[in-house]
């Protein structure tokens, strides 16, 4: 069986755009918040699979770490479990930027936690 890591080429987090790694606005799966206006969701497509964010209204949020509980799998013609693929998946298309956001939330408590020390 496939190494599911080269399957979806998980090293390689900048193919954003590529043809097996894209996403667009959906007509088949409706926002029922209507968060961006015009009630269609966001579908990401990667190679035999799509999904999509179970809350749309988090594509809005700075400083939201991507789990992959909050990803629901729309389809999966791969040879592997969803569970796999949904784990795959939020490695390739969040883990940089949910490291990003974790190293920022540390600095930022890092600094009001000194802050508070200054003034005990």
């Amino acid at each position: 069986m496939e190494d599911i890591n080269k399957y979806f080429n998980t090293s390689e987090k900048s193919e954003v755009g590529s043809t097996d790694h894209s996403g667009g606005w959906s007509k088949d799966y409706q926002d029922p918040d209507n968060y961006w206006g015009h009630g269609k969701c966001f579908v990401y497509y990667n190679r035999n699979c799509s999904f999509k964010l179970k809350q749309e209204i988090w594509h809005g949020h700075t400083s939201k770490i991507v789990r992959v509980k909050d990803m629901e799998l729309l389809t999966n013609e791969t040879p592997f479990t969803d569970a796999e693929v949904l784990e795959a998946l939020n490695e390739k298309w969040f883990a940089l930027g949910n490291e990003n956001i974790r190293l920022a939330s540390n600095a930022g408590a890092r600094m009001r936690r000194a802050k508070q020390k200054g003034v005990a």
